[in-house]
């Protein structure tokens, strides 16, 4: 939770005074004005008047502070529900991050879809979260939009792009330190690595941070006759194969080597 969320919840829902909460935050009581004001305004997005109701909810469930030491500021979540909650934020962002692609959500819906306009009579779906996900993007600026009637429409903001950076960037260093582990494991007592069975540093060039999928990029194009490159038909169909294979992954289902599809050698005795 964004830490001018919990100063607002504390001072509307939990009567703390903004001086009580400078002191524990380490901020200058105007500091703190400000972000409760800051705060106080999102409400005019319905998607942060929901979430904010929703975690206010949870604030006002919570045990009374049974010594002056409590923290004030509570309301954090397990490392689980953080990582799924960060998994899917980034799952999300990323897809907004491609042209004329949007989040939206109906009231009395539980699941916001990010779609995207691929120049047909039908959007292209690209993901699903729940409400509590849209909420939290929402609520730290990640994401910004209107409502018409029943229907809200959101797109990306600079501050969710540059989230969405720093989320690939963290991911990349903590691939790079394991594979740095596996090489270390690979080194004699001498420091001297075995040429037979080092890992060999891959020079397969990466997309970097950021950029449009391949199959993003073809399903922009069209062919000198004004045709779609790729039929939105097939796009939608890879779609899906790309969705169910991120989930057959996390199952543990799968090889990682994708090369064992091609050869065809995949069988109940692999993943």
């Amino acid at each position: 939770m964004p830490e001018p969320v919990r100063l607002y919840l504390a001072h509307t829902q939990g009567g703390e005074s903004l001086r009580a909460l400078a002191r524990r935050s380490g901020q200058h009581p105007s500091t703190v004005l400000r972000q409760v004001r800051r705060t106080e305004n999102l409400r005019d997005d319905p998607l942060c008047d929901a979430g904010l109701d929703r975690l206010g909810q949870g604030w006002r469930r919570r045990p009374p502070a049974s010594s002056a030491q409590q923290d004030l500021l509570p309301m954090t979540l397990s490392d689980r529900a953080e990582a799924a909650l960060g998994r899917d934020s980034l799952r999300a962002l990323r897809a907004l991050m491609e042209p004329k692609t949007l989040m939206v959500i109906a009231d009395g819906v539980e699941d916001a879809v990010v779609v995207h306009d691929a120049g047909t009579d039908r959007p292209v779906r690209r993901c699903v979260v729940s409400r509590e996900v849209a909420e939290a993007l929402a609520l730290r600026e990640f994401i910004t939009g209107t409502q018409t009637g029943r229907l809200a429409r959101y797109t990306i903001t600079g501050a969710g792009r540059a989230e969405v950076r720093r989320m690939l960037a963290e991911a990349e260093s903590r691939r790079a330190v394991q594979r740095g582990t596996g090489e270390d494991a690979a080194l004699d007592g001498d420091g001297v690595g075995d040429t037979e069975t080092a890992p060999r540093l891959s020079l397969k060039p990466r997309r970097s941070a950021g950029t449009d999928a391949p199959l993003h990029i073809w399903a922009r194009r069209h062919r000198t006759d004004g045709e779609a490159w790729l039929p939105p038909e097939l796009v939608a169909a890879a779609l899906r194969f790309r969705e169910n294979w991120e989930i057959a992954q996390i199952g543990g289902s799968l090889p990682g080597d994708w090369d064992v599809f091609v050869s065809g050698r995949f069988g109940p005795g692999l993943g």
